[in-house]
């Protein structure tokens, strides 16, 4: 199952073979603690965009609630390896603004402070159980109210600070691997335009490709692998690799993919490959809203706030929208490799489309000439669809592209 990637993923230029602190603050709304009889854990999820052998952590947790004996209060390294904070101590003291560090003199659960500005104290389990694992990843910290029918109380802050050396590697996961056009993950297709976010990836300058020649299988000194098949780059840097899958994909099982550079590589991780994995170009960064669409008279689709020159389709007119991941293409065009301009090439799986909700007639969908990997589909405008904002979706081989994308209809 394909699944849509909300967190905003941020990455800064890694040092290495230094040791280094880095504090991670939650910086959303407070979140309510509930009764015991609502069965259900508050949960505060963090991501760490750094590669990092940690030697220390510390964690700083605020919160407020009357009769902090009803409390579990746990935390998760992003290997799922848990550490006890409390777990239903000091009666009915009321909140907690405390940092929890091994080095403190005294554990919390024993000295119970009551000020306000609580100090520094142990936890009931070291946090030391999370030293020489990697730090990237998401951390979460839940509070569990399991005393108390009557009583609620907030999360107010969450913060923790990794110590550690920065590790070579390049470091991906399962849920950083998203088409670039959609931003959806859990699937790959032959051909398909693939983004991987991670740590240490590549420079920390990152370097373009020229995309009006065959693209390298080797940028920045990074490579990318399917099942061992270099991809061909368009875009290298330290955050964030674009790729385009190979044609050669075996579909039908999962394939791994891997990053390698001269630190090392990456763990090969799995995708799902798909005979097509169909996803919308989007002005917004994210896949929603929206799409890179072109009218029939040459124009940008848009409601005028695009580019000043954008304007509504008329019904009944033709919009030419570019997608990624509707596979292959017949004549078959080299991955990595702009698409010639004089025999077009048309997609093997058959693509339909629909507009605010009506079936709409394709004219023509294959790779757009002179670009690599990007599709183009030539859709017809029902006569039907309604002024304004209409949601667009795609489907190849009746696997349908993204939620959220719309083109601007007269």
């Amino acid at each position: 199952m394909r699944k849509l990637i909300v967190s905003l993923l941020a990455f800064a230029p890694l040092a290495f073979a230094q040791s280094q602190s880095f504090t991670y603050t939650y910086s959303g709304l407070p979140l309510p603690i509930y009764p015991d009889d609502w069965n259900t854990v508050t949960v505060i999820r963090m991501f760490v965009g750094r590669s990092i052998q940690i030697s220390k952590v510390t964690a700083s947790v605020q919160l407020q609630y009357s009769g902090v004996g009803d409390l579990n209060v746990f935390m998760w390294s992003p290997d799922g390896t848990r550490t006890k904070l409390l777990e239903r101590n000091c009666g009915s003291l009321s909140n907690i603004d405390t940092t929890f560090d091994d080095s403190a003199t005294s554990k919390f659960s024993d000295t119970c402070p009551a000020a306000t500005g609580q100090g520094t104290f142990r936890g009931n389990e070291p946090l030391a159980n999370w030293n020489n694992k990697n730090g990237y990843g998401y951390w979460r910290i839940g509070i569990e109210n399991n005393g108390s029918n009557d009583k609620t109380g907030t999360i107010t802050g969450f913060s923790i600070t990794i110590t550690g050396t920065s590790l070579g590697p390049p470091v991906i996961g399962p849920t950083t691997v998203v088409s670039t056009s959609s931003f959806l993950t859990g699937l790959v297709a032959p051909g398909d335009q693939i983004s991987i976010f991670g740590a240490n990836l590549g420079p920390t300058t990152g370097i373009r490709a020229d995309v009006t020649k065959t693209l390298p299988t080797s940028l920045g000194g990074t490579t990318v692998t399917f099942d061992g098949v270099a991809a061909p780059m368009y875009y290298s840097s330290s955050g964030i690799v674009s790729v385009q899958a190979p044609f050669s994909l075996a579909t039908g099982g999962t394939t791994q993919i891997q990053v390698v550079n001269s630190a090392g590589s990456s763990l090969a991780v799995p995708q799902v490959a798909a005979t097509t994995n169909p996803g919308v170009f989007t002005y917004e960064v994210g896949g929603t809203g929206q799409a890179k669409a072109i009218n029939q008279d040459g124009s940008a689709n848009g409601d005028g706030t695009v580019n000043g020159s954008d304007k509504p389709a008329p019904a009944g007119s033709v919009i030419s929208v570019y997608a990624t991941g509707l596979g292959a293409v017949t004549p078959a065009v080299a991955a990595g490799t702009p698409t010639p301009g004089g025999t077009l090439s048309t997609t093997v799986a058959p693509v339909t489309a629909t507009i605010a909700g009506r079936t709409a007639t394709v004219l023509w969908a294959g790779l757009a000439p002179g670009l690599i990997g990007t599709y183009q589909v030539n859709i017809m405008v029902p006569l039907s669809v309604p002024s304004g904002p209409a949601r667009l979706a795609l489907y190849a081989d009746g696997v349908g592209s993204q939620t959220g994308v719309t083109v601007q209809i007269r």
